[in-house]
């Protein structure tokens, strides 16, 4: 009897199970609110031989967040960089990347500005 029950019509119960599954999930994490914030573009890769500046310091990104999240403590692990790897004397436009340490909680789809101006001079 309740090998039968298990047996019988198995792949509409597995269906079910999955769907219920899928329900759950939404239901439990909420849903992704936009949310514009303002961070101070950081410099990766730099080379100790040159100086760094940026035409802007600050960009805005926009984030979408999982409403049930602790925002301040996502927000505050979003960076916003630029990469001068091997980059020599002069002045070049960058683009302005955005990364979450964690995407399933916040994840960045737009940077303002895109790009910015970077000059780079030798130390000394």
């Amino acid at each position: 009897m309740l090998k039968k029950i298990f047996v019988v019509d198995w792949h509409y119960k597995l269906v079910s199970v999955l769907l219920a599954t899928v329900v759950w999930f939404f239901v439990s994490y909420g849903v992704r609110t936009p949310l514009y914030v303002e961070k101070e573009i950081q410099i990766v890769h730099q080379d100790a031989n040159y100086t760094y500046k940026l035409s802007k310091k600050k960009a805005r990104v926009k984030l979408f967040v999982l409403e049930i999240t602790n925002i301040e403590e996502v927000v505050e692990d979003v960076k916003v960089y630029v990469d001068v790897k091997g980059l020599s004397e002069g002045e070049y436009m960058l683009k302005v990347n955005a990364e979450s340490p964690n995407p399933f909680l916040a994840i960045p789809t737009e940077v303002e500005p895109s790009s910015v101006r970077v000059y780079v001079k030798r130390r000394g």
